[in-house]
């Protein structure tokens, strides 16, 4: 039977740029989609308000997410028939995310590249893998 994990990002406030209305609920909702009504075994979080996680911060900060990234997508952890999901909600700009605390004066230092993401992504060694980009890309101005 296929595995079904999910990444799951939504961003309200910001502190360099504009603050959002719907980014968090919208993640939220996807969220408990993935838990609740499609059983996915995980779904790692990350909203403004989201608690910590065996003592490790969930706010969507640049440095958080990165190392996220970075951690979780060291080794293949999924296989063949499996699917991972990828759900961004915030700002962005043509081909960087926004984090919470990005600087949109220098988005190449301070931003997450799509395709950083994409490469990750495809580290997990699921067959399948979506990303959902519900993003601005004006950066917030």
């Amino acid at each position: 039977m296929a595995r079904n994990q999910a990444i799951v990002i939504g961003i309200n406030r910001y502190e360099f740029l504009q603050p959002l209305n719907y980014a968090t609920r919208d993640a939220l909702a996807m969220q408990e989609f993935f838990k609740q009504q499609a059983g996915f075994e995980r779904v790692w979080f990350f909203a403004d308000d989201s608690p910590d996680v065996n003592g490790k911060s969930t706010k969507p900060t640049l440095v958080n997410l990165q190392r996220m990234l970075r951690q979780v997508f060291e080794t293949p952890f999924l296989g063949d028939g499996d699917n991972f999901w990828f759900f961004f909600s915030g700002h962005g700009v043509p081909h960087y995310l926004m984090a919470a605390d990005s600087d949109p004066e220098d988005v190449a230092r301070f931003g997450i590249a799509t395709s950083e993401i994409s490469d990750r992504l495809r580290r997990c060694g699921a067959d399948n893998v979506v990303m959902i980009l519900d993003a601005c890309r004006k950066g917030g101005r």
